[in-house]
């Protein structure tokens, strides 16, 4: 339950770390990019899995290209659905934003996964 609550956290953190370190991203005030953030955790808690599940196989043809595909197309998703919070320069400024917060996550599940043992 905590790695849980813990990815979520981090995911809402995203936007606005993204905002302040990549230039392509872009906050407008920092409730706003949070409630962002907020969207973006209940994206990738709830249409992430069933996305991954209907694409197994052609996640297998494509050696896992179509989760940064998926996952970058959320981040998409989320900065057009609240353009008064955050702006993406382009496609390639979400998939950053979506490796980045994936590659947190890992770490995340690496790391609770060693303190359960």
């Amino acid at each position: 339950m905590f790695s849980v609550v813990l990815r979520f956290a981090v995911t809402v953190a995203a936007i606005p770390l993204c905002a302040t370190y990549y230039p392509g991203v872009h906050m407008q005030n920092l409730q706003a990019a949070l409630i962002a953030g907020a969207a973006l955790g209940a994206f990738y808690a709830l249409l992430r899995p069933l996305a991954r599940l209907l694409l197994k196989i052609i996640n297998f043809l494509t050696l896992g290209l179509i989760y940064i595909l998926i996952d970058s197309w959320l981040v998409w998703t989320v900065a057009g659905m609240y353009p008064e919070a955050i702006s993406v320069d382009s496609f390639w400024w979400a998939a950053a934003v979506a490796i980045s917060v994936n590659v947190v996550r890992m770490v995340i599940d690496v790391i609770t996964r060693s303190t359960k043992k």
